[in-house]
C-alpha cells in the first residue's frame, strides 16, 4: 500500500509496544483471531486498551502480530 505522493508508509518501529486501532472492515489478507480464544492475559491488555492505545502484550509471547485483526464487539487491528 503506498500514500498519496507515491512513497511507502512508514513502518512501525519493531520496538516500540503494539497499539490497537478500531477498524470497520478487514483488510485482504490480515489474520483474524477471535477475542475468546486468545489466551486470559491477551483478552485483558486488550480489553483494559484504550481504542486507540498502547497494547500491553509481549509480541514475542503472544499469538497476536502488527496487522493482525481481533474480533470481538468491533473489530480492532494490532499495529
Amino acid at each position: 500500500m503506498s500514500s498519496k505522493d507515491g512513497q511507502q508508509p512508514s513502518s512501525p518501529d519493531a520496538t516500540a509496544p503494539p497499539t490497537v486501532a478500531p477498524v470497520s472492515d478487514v483488510p485482504p489478507g490480515a489474520r483474524v483471531h477471535h477475542f475468546d480464544e486468545l489466551s486470559e492475559r491477551t483478552q485483558h491488555a486488550l480489553a483494559t486498551a484504550s481504542p486507540a492505545g498502547s497494547l500491553d502484550i509481549d509480541p514475542a509471547t503472544s499469538r497476536l502480530s502488527r496487522g493482525d485483526v481481533v474480533v470481538f464487539t468491533d473489530y480492532v487491528r494490532v499495529k
